[in-house]
């Protein structure tokens, strides 16, 4: 299972490529990083807003929109999934 993000104007979505079933981990995954907020030395955890998620096929895709105010940085979070998702997930 492979996965990308990209910045679509204030928002970022993480694309997930042949997640065989694995959403509601990934899903769990992100919850996580959002709940241990504390524990995030990037602190984008705290600047996510909304979180939207879609099935499509065998992928699934994360919309992650910022607070009022707050900007989303691509590398940041890149770098909290790397902490949080299931280890059988690559960048």
């Amino acid at each position: 299972m492979k996965y990308h993000l990209t910045k679509q104007g204030d928002e970022v979505v993480i694309s997930f490529e042949d997640i065989d079933g694995n959403a509601q981990a990934v899903i769990d995954a992100m919850g996580r990083c959002r709940a241990s907020a504390w524990a995030c030395p990037s602190a984008q955890c705290t600047r996510i807003g909304t979180m939207e998620t879609c099935v499509v096929g065998d992928g699934l895709a994360v919309r992650l929109k910022p607070r009022d105010q707050l900007d989303l940085s691509v590398v940041s979070l890149g770098e909290c999934l790397k902490y949080h998702l299931p280890k059988e997930i690559d960048a």
